[in-house]
């Protein structure tokens, strides 16, 4: 099983593509190499493909994090989670119950009035998750670019102390903690937590 990640920039006009642009393609690029694993398509659009599906919520958070990073931006995704049926040469062109769940998951985003969705093969398995997600998302719109870079960063560096962290920015580890406070990482983590634990029993 995998996960597929389905995904627009909200508010790409605003910004110089240049900026957002370079951003997006180095936070899928972290995935691996572009058709096989990743694809931009239609200007701002995007599909990323993920092996483990336990870090399918983590890719989505991260995204959102290092787009939201970048005022006013934001970011709307469809996390697929299903089967790789046919592998092709180039990910848009692959296919599978992954790429159906994400492609109608996607399509279902404007009706949830929520910017981030998760399907799968089981409904209860998605309603659980989904409700914890819009209430998570709460605390994710929320977010100011600098609250967002900073999530990014302890993402991106787990092992890294909130000094260390600090020392990227050129900020103290009191800073540090007020921000990842404001944007209750704390929160945002046990959820990524409690989902790696659900989606095992999907696997």
């Amino acid at each position: 099983m995998i996960a597929i990640i389905t995904g627009d920039i909200v508010g790409s006009q605003s910004v110089t593509p240049e900026i957002w642009l370079q951003v997006l393609k180095t936070e899928l690029g972290s995935w691996g190499k572009s058709p096989l694993t990743w694809e931009l398509y239609r200007g701002d659009s995007f599909q990323l493909k993920i092996p483990d599906i336990s870090q399918a919520l983590e890719a989505g958070i991260k995204i959102k994090a290092a787009i939201k990073s970048i005022d006013p931006l934001d970011v709307r995704m469809s996390i697929g989670l299903g089967e790789e049926n046919y592998k092709a040469k180039k990910l848009l062109e692959s296919n599978g119950t992954a790429y159906v769940n994400s492609g109608e998951g996607f399509e279902a985003l404007e009706n949830t009035k929520q910017n981030i969705l998760i399907k799968s093969p089981s409904e209860s398995f998605d309603r659980e998750i989904n409700m914890m997600l819009k209430l998570g998302l709460k605390i994710m719109d929320r977010w100011t670019a600098t609250s967002a870079k900073m999530i990014h960063l302890a993402i991106l560096y787990p092992k890294k102390t909130q000094k260390q962290l600090g020392q990227l920015e050129n900020i103290s580890q009191h800073a540090v903690s007020a921000r990842l406070s404001r944007a209750d990482f704390d929160v945002i983590q046990e959820f990524q937590n409690y989902f790696m634990y659900r989606v095992k029993n999907l696997a």
